[in-house]
Protein backbone atom coordinates (compact mmCIF):
# COMPACT_ATOMS: atom_id res chain seq x y z
CA UNK A 1 0.00 0.00 0.00
CA UNK A 2 1.88 3.43 -0.91
CA UNK A 3 2.56 5.89 1.82
CA UNK A 4 -0.39 8.31 3.10
CA UNK A 5 -2.60 5.81 2.08
CA UNK A 6 -5.43 4.44 3.73
CA UNK A 7 -7.36 1.27 3.28
CA UNK A 8 -10.71 -0.83 4.81
CA UNK A 9 -11.97 -3.63 4.17
CA UNK A 10 -14.99 -5.94 5.65
CA UNK A 11 -15.19 -9.63 5.42
CA UNK A 12 -18.77 -11.04 5.84
CA UNK A 13 -19.29 -14.94 5.62
CA UNK A 14 -23.09 -15.49 6.73
CA UNK A 15 -25.13 -18.98 6.24
CA UNK A 16 -26.79 -21.87 7.72
CA UNK A 17 -25.33 -24.08 9.97
CA UNK A 18 -26.13 -27.30 11.54
CA UNK A 19 -24.04 -29.80 14.32
CA UNK A 20 -24.80 -32.88 16.02
CA UNK A 21 -22.77 -31.83 18.86
CA UNK A 22 -21.74 -28.19 18.94
CA UNK A 23 -20.90 -28.37 22.69
CA UNK A 24 -18.47 -31.27 22.41
CA UNK A 25 -19.58 -33.47 25.12
CA UNK A 26 -21.19 -36.79 25.58
CA UNK A 27 -24.80 -37.77 24.52
CA UNK A 28 -25.29 -33.40 23.16
CA UNK A 29 -28.04 -32.02 21.33
CA UNK A 30 -27.77 -31.11 18.25
CA UNK A 31 -28.26 -27.32 16.77
CA UNK A 32 -29.14 -25.15 13.70
CA UNK A 33 -28.44 -21.65 13.47
CA UNK A 34 -27.59 -18.56 11.41
CA UNK A 35 -23.96 -17.74 11.37
CA UNK A 36 -22.25 -14.74 10.36
CA UNK A 37 -18.83 -13.90 10.62
CA UNK A 38 -17.81 -9.87 10.33
CA UNK A 39 -13.87 -9.29 9.73
CA UNK A 40 -13.73 -5.57 9.82
CA UNK A 41 -9.83 -4.21 8.99
CA UNK A 42 -8.36 -0.44 8.75
CA UNK A 43 -4.65 0.16 7.89
CA UNK A 44 -3.36 3.81 7.20
CA UNK A 45 0.28 4.50 6.54
CA UNK A 46 2.15 7.73 6.08
CA UNK A 47 5.92 7.63 5.43
CA UNK A 48 6.93 6.95 9.36
CA UNK A 49 3.59 5.42 10.72
CA UNK A 50 1.11 2.75 9.93
CA UNK A 51 -1.85 2.48 12.32
CA UNK A 52 -3.74 -0.82 12.09
CA UNK A 53 -7.26 -1.39 13.57
CA UNK A 54 -9.48 -4.83 13.41
CA UNK A 55 -12.41 -6.50 14.74
CA UNK A 56 -14.05 -9.46 14.01
CA UNK A 57 -16.86 -11.92 15.67
CA UNK A 58 -19.83 -14.60 14.97
CA UNK A 59 -22.82 -13.29 15.09
CA UNK A 60 -25.29 -16.61 15.74
CA UNK A 61 -28.84 -16.68 15.78
CA UNK A 62 -31.26 -19.56 16.78
CA UNK A 63 -33.11 -21.04 19.63
CA UNK A 64 -30.31 -22.86 21.64
CA UNK A 65 -27.41 -20.35 21.07
CA UNK A 66 -26.19 -18.79 24.74
CA UNK A 67 -24.15 -15.80 23.19
CA UNK A 68 -25.14 -13.85 20.19
CA UNK A 69 -21.58 -12.94 19.70
CA UNK A 70 -19.08 -15.47 19.45
CA UNK A 71 -15.56 -15.33 19.68
CA UNK A 72 -15.04 -11.42 19.73
CA UNK A 73 -11.37 -10.15 18.26
CA UNK A 74 -10.31 -6.69 18.93
CA UNK A 75 -6.91 -5.57 17.95
CA UNK A 76 -5.02 -1.99 17.51
CA UNK A 77 -1.67 -1.78 16.65
CA UNK A 78 0.93 1.82 15.76
CA UNK A 79 4.46 1.67 14.87
CA UNK A 80 6.73 4.27 14.08
CA UNK A 81 9.97 3.50 12.11
CA UNK A 82 12.13 6.75 11.46
CA UNK A 83 15.30 4.68 10.44
CA UNK A 84 17.46 3.91 13.17
CA UNK A 85 14.78 4.42 15.70
CA UNK A 86 11.55 2.61 15.77
CA UNK A 87 8.34 2.37 18.13
CA UNK A 88 5.21 0.50 18.36
CA UNK A 89 2.47 -0.35 20.98
CA UNK A 90 -1.03 -2.34 20.89
CA UNK A 91 -3.64 -3.23 22.14
CA UNK A 92 -5.85 -6.94 21.86
CA UNK A 93 -8.43 -8.41 23.46
CA UNK A 94 -10.02 -12.13 22.29
CA UNK A 95 -12.64 -14.51 23.44
CA UNK A 96 -11.87 -18.36 22.57
CA UNK A 97 -14.14 -21.22 23.43
CA UNK A 98 -12.05 -23.88 24.69
CA UNK A 99 -14.78 -26.47 23.40
CA UNK A 100 -14.50 -25.19 20.11
CA UNK A 101 -15.27 -27.53 16.92
CA UNK A 102 -13.11 -25.36 14.80
CA UNK A 103 -9.17 -26.09 14.87
CA UNK A 104 -8.27 -22.42 14.51
CA UNK A 105 -8.89 -21.93 18.17
CA UNK A 106 -5.83 -19.79 19.01
CA UNK A 107 -4.31 -21.69 21.77
CA UNK A 108 -0.84 -22.65 21.72
CA UNK A 109 1.21 -25.08 22.04
CA UNK A 110 2.94 -24.00 24.99
CA UNK A 111 -0.76 -22.74 26.50
CA UNK A 112 -1.74 -23.96 29.98
CA UNK A 113 -5.31 -24.66 28.61
CA UNK A 114 -3.45 -26.65 25.25
CA UNK A 115 -4.70 -29.96 26.85
CA UNK A 116 -8.66 -28.49 27.87
CA UNK A 117 -11.49 -29.49 25.72
CA UNK A 118 -14.25 -29.01 27.80
CA UNK A 119 -16.58 -26.39 27.71
CA UNK A 120 -15.63 -22.62 29.31
CA UNK A 121 -14.42 -19.73 27.63
CA UNK A 122 -10.90 -17.88 28.05
CA UNK A 123 -10.36 -14.24 27.69
CA UNK A 124 -7.72 -12.47 27.20
CA UNK A 125 -6.74 -8.65 27.32
CA UNK A 126 -3.48 -7.06 26.66
CA UNK A 127 -1.03 -4.46 25.96
CA UNK A 128 2.29 -4.49 24.75
CA UNK A 129 4.95 -1.83 23.64
CA UNK A 130 8.30 -2.33 21.96
CA UNK A 131 11.03 -0.64 20.43
CA UNK A 132 14.61 0.16 19.19
CA UNK A 133 17.26 2.25 18.45
CA UNK A 134 20.75 2.22 16.94
CA UNK A 135 19.06 0.50 14.32
CA UNK A 136 21.87 -0.56 11.52
CA UNK A 137 24.55 1.06 13.96
CA UNK A 138 27.51 0.40 16.17
CA UNK A 139 25.06 0.50 19.18
CA UNK A 140 21.77 -0.34 19.85
CA UNK A 141 19.22 -1.73 21.91
CA UNK A 142 15.70 -3.49 21.40
CA UNK A 143 12.86 -3.69 24.41
CA UNK A 144 9.55 -4.95 24.85
CA UNK A 145 7.12 -5.01 27.68
CA UNK A 146 4.16 -6.67 27.85
CA UNK A 147 0.88 -7.36 30.32
CA UNK A 148 -2.04 -9.50 29.65
CA UNK A 149 -5.29 -10.50 31.78
CA UNK A 150 -6.50 -14.03 31.15
CA UNK A 151 -9.96 -14.86 32.43
CA UNK A 152 -11.54 -18.18 32.29
CA UNK A 153 -15.78 -18.40 32.45
CA UNK A 154 -17.78 -21.76 32.57
CA UNK A 155 -14.70 -23.77 32.37
CA UNK A 156 -14.96 -27.15 35.46
CA UNK A 157 -11.13 -27.69 34.70
CA UNK A 158 -9.58 -26.26 38.31
CA UNK A 159 -6.09 -25.82 37.18
CA UNK A 160 -6.96 -23.08 34.87
CA UNK A 161 -7.18 -19.72 37.62
CA UNK A 162 -7.79 -16.30 36.22
CA UNK A 163 -4.36 -14.54 36.13
CA UNK A 164 -2.15 -11.60 35.11
CA UNK A 165 1.35 -12.20 32.96
CA UNK A 166 3.79 -9.72 32.69
CA UNK A 167 6.69 -9.63 30.65
CA UNK A 168 9.92 -7.68 29.39
CA UNK A 169 12.63 -7.72 27.62
CA UNK A 170 15.89 -5.89 26.90
CA UNK A 171 18.93 -6.22 24.76
CA UNK A 172 22.06 -3.64 24.29
CA UNK A 173 24.21 -4.31 21.75
CA UNK A 174 27.93 -3.06 20.27
CA UNK A 175 29.54 -3.96 17.22
CA UNK A 176 33.21 -5.36 17.92
CA UNK A 177 34.12 -5.32 14.18
CA UNK A 178 32.43 -5.96 10.73
CA UNK A 179 31.08 -9.82 11.38
CA UNK A 180 30.77 -9.83 15.48
CA UNK A 181 28.70 -8.09 17.71
CA UNK A 182 28.42 -8.41 21.76
CA UNK A 183 25.38 -7.78 24.09
CA UNK A 184 23.86 -7.62 27.37
CA UNK A 185 20.55 -9.44 27.40
CA UNK A 186 17.64 -9.53 30.20
CA UNK A 187 14.09 -10.24 31.02
CA UNK A 188 12.01 -10.30 33.76
CA UNK A 189 8.00 -12.39 33.67
CA UNK A 190 5.62 -12.84 35.99
CA UNK A 191 2.61 -15.35 35.91
CA UNK A 192 0.22 -14.54 39.14
CA UNK A 193 -2.94 -16.84 39.18
CA UNK A 194 -6.26 -15.29 41.47
CA UNK A 195 -8.51 -18.25 43.16
CA UNK A 196 -8.08 -21.24 45.39
CA UNK A 197 -5.04 -23.05 44.66
CA UNK A 198 -3.55 -20.20 42.88
CA UNK A 199 0.63 -20.20 42.14
CA UNK A 200 2.30 -16.99 41.23
CA UNK A 201 5.85 -17.69 39.11
CA UNK A 202 8.95 -15.40 38.76
CA UNK A 203 11.30 -15.12 36.51
CA UNK A 204 14.68 -13.54 36.22
CA UNK A 205 17.85 -13.68 33.65
CA UNK A 206 20.67 -11.20 32.88
CA UNK A 207 23.39 -12.36 31.01
CA UNK A 208 25.48 -12.09 28.17
CA UNK A 209 24.87 -12.69 23.96
CA UNK A 210 27.61 -13.07 21.10
CA UNK A 211 27.02 -13.25 17.54
CA UNK A 212 29.64 -13.58 15.16
CA UNK A 213 29.91 -14.77 11.05
CA UNK A 214 32.42 -17.35 11.53
CA UNK A 215 32.76 -18.12 8.65
CA UNK A 216 31.70 -16.90 5.02
CA UNK A 217 29.01 -20.15 5.18
CA UNK A 218 28.57 -20.67 9.08
CA UNK A 219 27.27 -17.64 11.94
CA UNK A 220 27.11 -18.30 15.46
CA UNK A 221 24.76 -17.13 18.90
CA UNK A 222 25.88 -17.78 22.24
CA UNK A 223 24.30 -16.71 24.92
CA UNK A 224 25.45 -17.13 29.14
CA UNK A 225 24.43 -15.41 32.23
CA UNK A 226 22.27 -16.30 35.32
CA UNK A 227 18.85 -17.17 36.06
CA UNK A 228 16.16 -16.97 38.73
CA UNK A 229 13.00 -18.92 38.93
CA UNK A 230 10.45 -18.75 41.85
CA UNK A 231 6.94 -20.32 42.45
CA UNK A 232 5.10 -19.01 45.50
CA UNK A 233 1.80 -20.64 46.39
CA UNK A 234 1.16 -23.42 49.42
CA UNK A 235 4.95 -23.43 49.36
CA UNK A 236 7.34 -21.20 48.08
CA UNK A 237 10.13 -22.79 45.80
CA UNK A 238 13.13 -21.39 44.63
CA UNK A 239 15.86 -22.20 41.71
CA UNK A 240 18.62 -20.33 40.47
CA UNK A 241 21.88 -20.80 38.43
CA UNK A 242 23.47 -20.88 35.44
CA UNK A 243 21.06 -20.46 31.56
CA UNK A 244 22.84 -21.66 28.31
CA UNK A 245 21.01 -21.01 24.78
CA UNK A 246 22.43 -20.67 21.27
CA UNK A 247 22.60 -21.70 17.84
CA UNK A 248 25.20 -22.61 14.69
CA UNK A 249 23.75 -22.19 11.21
CA UNK A 250 25.31 -23.12 8.20
CA UNK A 251 24.78 -22.69 4.60
CA UNK A 252 24.57 -25.47 2.07
CA UNK A 253 24.39 -25.79 -1.89
CA UNK A 254 20.60 -26.62 -1.02
CA UNK A 255 19.32 -25.00 1.98
CA UNK A 256 20.50 -24.45 5.33
CA UNK A 257 21.41 -26.72 8.50
CA UNK A 258 21.98 -26.12 12.15
CA UNK A 259 21.81 -27.11 15.82
CA UNK A 260 19.94 -25.23 18.29
CA UNK A 261 20.40 -25.68 22.14
CA UNK A 262 18.31 -24.19 25.30
CA UNK A 263 19.04 -24.44 29.09
CA UNK A 264 17.25 -22.61 30.62
CA UNK A 265 16.41 -22.70 34.88
CA UNK A 266 12.82 -24.02 35.87
CA UNK A 267 11.37 -23.78 39.37
CA UNK A 268 12.80 -26.76 40.77
CA UNK A 269 14.68 -28.06 37.74
CA UNK A 270 16.42 -27.39 34.61
CA UNK A 271 15.34 -28.76 31.33
CA UNK A 272 17.73 -28.62 28.38
CA UNK A 273 17.02 -28.93 24.71
CA UNK A 274 18.87 -29.71 21.61
CA UNK A 275 17.53 -29.62 18.27
CA UNK A 276 19.39 -30.35 14.74
CA UNK A 277 17.86 -28.55 11.84
CA UNK A 278 18.02 -29.12 8.02
CA UNK A 279 16.17 -26.78 5.41
CA UNK A 280 15.91 -28.03 1.89
CA UNK A 281 15.17 -26.12 -1.41
CA UNK A 282 13.47 -28.51 -3.77
CA UNK A 283 12.02 -27.63 -7.22
CA UNK A 284 8.25 -27.72 -6.03
CA UNK A 285 8.47 -26.14 -2.74
CA UNK A 286 10.83 -26.83 0.38
CA UNK A 287 10.99 -29.27 3.25
CA UNK A 288 12.56 -28.57 6.42
CA UNK A 289 12.77 -30.81 9.44
CA UNK A 290 14.30 -31.22 12.91
CA UNK A 291 15.49 -33.94 15.52
CA UNK A 292 16.74 -33.69 19.24
CA UNK A 293 15.90 -33.84 23.01
CA UNK A 294 14.81 -32.39 25.74
CA UNK A 295 15.66 -33.52 29.62
CA UNK A 296 14.11 -32.22 32.41
CA UNK A 297 16.36 -33.00 35.78
CA UNK A 298 14.17 -35.60 37.48
CA UNK A 299 11.78 -36.10 34.90
CA UNK A 300 13.53 -38.07 31.93
CA UNK A 301 14.58 -37.25 28.56
CA UNK A 302 11.51 -37.20 25.51
CA UNK A 303 12.47 -37.72 22.04
CA UNK A 304 11.51 -34.31 19.88
CA UNK A 305 10.60 -33.91 16.21
CA UNK A 306 9.50 -31.20 13.84
CA UNK A 307 8.65 -31.36 10.28
CA UNK A 308 7.55 -28.50 7.65
CA UNK A 309 7.14 -29.75 3.86
CA UNK A 310 5.52 -27.31 0.58
CA UNK A 311 4.54 -29.20 -2.24
CA UNK A 312 3.05 -27.36 -5.63
CA UNK A 313 1.75 -28.44 -8.08
CA UNK A 314 0.16 -26.71 -11.50
CA UNK A 315 -3.13 -26.08 -9.85
CA UNK A 316 -3.03 -27.92 -6.36
CA UNK A 317 -0.63 -26.69 -2.94
CA UNK A 318 0.17 -29.47 -0.40
CA UNK A 319 1.71 -28.51 3.26
CA UNK A 320 2.48 -30.73 6.29
CA UNK A 321 3.77 -29.22 9.72
CA UNK A 322 4.35 -31.01 12.71
CA UNK A 323 5.58 -29.27 15.77
CA UNK A 324 6.53 -30.54 19.24
CA UNK A 325 6.75 -28.13 22.40
CA UNK A 326 7.54 -29.65 25.65
CA UNK A 327 6.24 -28.53 29.18
CA UNK A 328 5.71 -29.22 32.54
CA UNK A 329 2.11 -29.01 34.07
CA UNK A 330 1.43 -27.52 37.71
CA UNK A 331 1.14 -31.09 38.75
CA UNK A 332 4.92 -31.72 38.23
CA UNK A 333 4.42 -34.04 35.44
CA UNK A 334 6.43 -33.51 32.02
CA UNK A 335 4.47 -33.61 28.78
CA UNK A 336 4.90 -33.03 25.42
CA UNK A 337 2.31 -30.84 23.13
CA UNK A 338 2.00 -32.18 19.77
CA UNK A 339 0.38 -30.37 16.89
CA UNK A 340 0.18 -32.01 13.24
CA UNK A 341 -1.46 -30.52 10.12
CA UNK A 342 -2.13 -31.64 6.51
CA UNK A 343 -3.33 -29.41 4.17
CA UNK A 344 -4.33 -30.13 0.54
CA UNK A 345 -5.80 -27.17 -1.73
CA UNK A 346 -6.99 -27.57 -5.05
CA UNK A 347 -8.02 -25.88 -7.78
CA UNK A 348 -11.21 -27.64 -9.55
CA UNK A 349 -12.20 -25.24 -11.77
CA UNK A 350 -11.37 -21.73 -13.12
CA UNK A 351 -14.56 -21.13 -10.56
CA UNK A 352 -14.31 -23.79 -7.99
CA UNK A 353 -11.66 -24.39 -5.13
CA UNK A 354 -11.25 -27.36 -2.66
CA UNK A 355 -9.57 -27.28 0.55
CA UNK A 356 -9.05 -30.20 3.05
CA UNK A 357 -7.38 -29.96 6.44
CA UNK A 358 -6.35 -32.73 8.81
CA UNK A 359 -5.13 -31.84 12.22
CA UNK A 360 -4.15 -33.64 15.45
CA UNK A 361 -4.01 -32.13 18.82
CA UNK A 362 -1.79 -34.37 20.96
CA UNK A 363 -0.82 -33.98 24.70
CA UNK A 364 0.98 -37.03 26.29
CA UNK A 365 2.41 -36.86 29.85
CA UNK A 366 4.75 -38.69 31.43
CA UNK A 367 4.86 -41.03 34.67
CA UNK A 368 2.61 -42.41 36.56
CA UNK A 369 -0.86 -40.79 37.07
CA UNK A 370 -0.57 -39.27 33.35
CA UNK A 371 -3.30 -38.32 31.40
CA UNK A 372 -2.67 -38.43 27.65
CA UNK A 373 -5.46 -36.76 25.40
CA UNK A 374 -6.16 -36.33 21.65
CA UNK A 375 -7.87 -33.87 19.54
CA UNK A 376 -8.75 -34.86 15.50
CA UNK A 377 -10.31 -32.71 12.96
CA UNK A 378 -11.31 -32.56 9.86
CA UNK A 379 -12.49 -29.58 7.59
CA UNK A 380 -13.62 -29.83 4.32
CA UNK A 381 -14.16 -26.60 2.37
CA UNK A 382 -15.65 -26.12 -1.06
CA UNK A 383 -15.86 -22.59 -2.79
CA UNK A 384 -17.32 -21.37 -5.89
CA UNK A 385 -16.65 -18.20 -7.48
CA UNK A 386 -20.30 -16.03 -8.47
CA UNK A 387 -20.64 -12.96 -9.94
CA UNK A 388 -19.34 -9.76 -8.17
CA UNK A 389 -16.65 -11.26 -5.96
CA UNK A 390 -19.27 -13.50 -4.02
CA UNK A 391 -18.06 -17.31 -2.99
CA UNK A 392 -20.62 -19.80 -2.35
CA UNK A 393 -19.37 -21.89 0.79
CA UNK A 394 -19.87 -25.44 1.71
CA UNK A 395 -17.82 -26.51 4.77
CA UNK A 396 -17.85 -29.85 6.49
CA UNK A 397 -16.18 -30.43 9.60
CA UNK A 398 -15.41 -32.98 12.43
CA UNK A 399 -14.08 -33.28 15.54
CA UNK A 400 -13.32 -36.41 18.10
CA UNK A 401 -11.69 -36.17 21.19
CA UNK A 402 -10.36 -39.09 23.34
CA UNK A 403 -8.75 -38.77 27.00
CA UNK A 404 -7.34 -41.22 29.54
CA UNK A 405 -10.24 -41.79 31.85
CA UNK A 406 -13.07 -40.22 30.02
CA UNK A 407 -15.71 -40.88 27.41
CA UNK A 408 -15.14 -40.60 24.06
CA UNK A 409 -16.72 -37.39 22.46
CA UNK A 410 -17.11 -35.98 18.83
CA UNK A 411 -18.86 -33.62 16.57
CA UNK A 412 -20.54 -32.98 13.21
CA UNK A 413 -20.78 -30.35 11.54
CA UNK A 414 -22.42 -28.17 7.66
CA UNK A 415 -21.91 -24.87 6.94
CA UNK A 416 -23.60 -23.52 3.61
CA UNK A 417 -23.49 -20.01 3.29
CA UNK A 418 -21.53 -16.89 1.27
CA UNK A 419 -18.59 -14.85 1.16
CA UNK A 420 -17.62 -11.63 0.19
CA UNK A 421 -14.85 -9.06 0.77
CA UNK A 422 -15.90 -5.43 0.34
CA UNK A 423 -13.34 -2.81 -0.03
CA UNK A 424 -12.27 0.98 0.12
CA UNK A 425 -9.91 3.32 -0.05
Amino acid sequence: MPEGAQRITLDVRTGLEWSDNPDLVVDGDSRFVSRTRLDFALERRTDIDRLTFGAAGDVVLGEDTDDVVENPEFRLRWDRDVGRSRLGAGLTYESIELDSTGFADGVSADSVDFSTFDGGTRRLAGIDVDGAWGVGGPLGATYSLSQDRITYDGTDDPTLLDADSRDFRFALTGALDRTTTLGLIGSYSEFDEDGAGALDTRSVRLGGELRSEITQTMTGRFALGWQEAEETGADTTQSEGVFVDGELTWALPNGTAGIVWDSPIEVDRRRTTVRFQRSLELPRGGLGYSIGASRAAGLGTRPLVGLNWEYEMPRARFVADLSQTPATTRDNVQTINSVLSLNFNQQLTSRGNLDVLFTVRDGNEDGEGAVDNRRVGLDVTYRHDLAQDWDLVGQFSSVHVSEDDAEDRSSNTIFIGLEKRFGWN
